[in-house]
């Protein structure tokens, strides 16, 4: 099978490469191919999703992908993300097709994520052959698309009301948060006790969505809920 890679160069170029020559390529960093439009007859629901990740927005071509670029978002583990950024063009035994992956992302640890529309596992088509041929040769791991459901998808609603900079606390504001939750206890409770006055609240939330805060996540989120400082962001410093 004969594979070739469309994207965007640095300087915003639109290159045409083998898969072997994306090895290393931050294509989570560059612009669209196109931005997509609405159009009439368009079946699909045009959407555009702004990460507080990468700052940037994130087109999507159904509320499907705008959830799952939602919850891309709220993932601590993944530091970059763009939709629409590289296509793969296939030929193989007289017939060709366009594969158009979902996102493409890059995780902390430095590994890039190619993330198709649907999972390779439930079908071995030539897309999905050629998917799997590319990403061995770019050194992409797939990975498959996820969507928040039921109280988790209510819950990182919730919390992208508060994702603005406006919300956001400034150093001190934060540590001290995060020295109030460093124990278990309800969102609106601890907010009042951090002696923040009126804007705790919403600098709470905030950290919800950076992750700095956790929660459970098989519990809707509620001013009530009982929230705790995550992992890695606990503080030497306790309240008491």
């Amino acid at each position: 099978m004969e594979v070739q890679v469309r994207y965007r160069s640095a300087a915003g170029r639109t290159v045409v490469h083998e898969p072997g020559l994306l090895r290393g390529v931050p294509l989570e960093e560059r612009a669209p191919l196109s931005e997509p439009h609405a159009y009439k007859g368009r079946r699909s629901i045009l959407t555009e999703w702004f990460s507080t990740t990468s700052r940037l927005s994130v087109w999507c071509s159904s509320t499907v992908q705008m959830d799952a670029a939602m919850l891309l978002d709220f993932d601590p583990d993944i530091i970059c993300f763009q939709s629409g950024v590289a296509e793969l063009h296939w030929r193989h035994e007289g017939r060709q097709g366009t594969v158009q992956p979902a996102f493409f992302a890059r995780r902390r640890d430095g590994q890039r994520l190619v993330i198709p529309h649907r999972s390779p596992a439930r079908a071995s088509g030539p897309e999905e052959r050629a998917l799997q041929q590319t990403a061995t040769a770019a050194d992409w791991q797939i990975s498959p698309l996820q969507v928040p459901e039921g109280v988790l998808h209510s819950s990182l609603r919730s919390i992208a009301h508060f994702r603005a900079a406006e919300f956001a606390p400034g150093p001190q504001a934060r540590q001290t948060l995060l020295n109030t939750f460093a124990a278990p206890r309800p969102l609106q409770e601890g907010a009042a006790a951090s002696d923040l006055g009126t804007q705790a609240i919403g600098h709470a939330w905030y950290l919800l969505g950076t992750g700095e805060l956790a929660f459970d996540r098989t519990m809707r989120l509620l001013p009530t809920s009982r929230i705790w400082t995550s992992a890695g962001n606990s503080s030497s410093e306790n309240d008491g």
